[in-house]
């Protein structure tokens, strides 16, 4: 048998376990080339080989079908889209809890506030009202100097 329908219609399973998805490189660190089987088993089917393992029969060197390969890209990605969606789900939760949290403190915060500024509200209208009654007193006060003023004065001016 040849080295190239040896391989080409071989199976992956022969051989050290390929890496997941679209090799790049080889074991032996060769890039990856695509070939086309030419054999009955597996007609014009492509498979990545390096171009080493094409010259010499080294069952040690990478082997995996194209159809394979992208198959397996596939399913790698839909494996990280399901992760992703995962994610946005548990992130989503996250989120909503975090604002339910927010407006919790906010309402929280905002009652305060109210209770704060009544209290000052409160605390100012008594300002008001003891400050009208000193003013009151006050003025009381500067009527009654001013009319012992203008008694003296009158007084005064009425002995002069």
């Amino acid at each position: 048998m040849s080295t190239m329908s040896y391989y080409s219609s071989a199976s992956s399973s022969g051989f050290r376990a390929s890496p997941p998805g679209v090799p790049s490189k080889c074991w032996c660190g060769e890039e990856i080339t695509t070939f086309t089987s030419k054999t009955k088993e597996n007609p014009y089917r492509r498979f990545y080989r390096c171009a080493i393992a094409m010259k010499r029969e080294n069952k040690e060197h990478l082997f995996k079908w194209v159809d394979e390969a992208l198959l397996d890209e596939i399913n790698m990605v839909n494996e990280k889209c399901k992760r992703v969606a995962e994610n946005l789900s548990a992130l989503r939760v996250n989120v909503m809890a975090n604002m339910e949290l927010q407006n919790k403190n906010i309402k929280q915060m905002e009652e305060e506030l109210i209770k704060k500024m009544e209290g000052e509200l409160l605390t100012m209208k008594e300002n008001v009202e003891e400050l009208g009654h000193v003013m009151a007193k006050s003025a009381l006060k500067t009527v009654g100097i001013a009319a012992v003023i203008v008694t003296s004065i009158v007084w005064l001016w009425g002995r002069v």
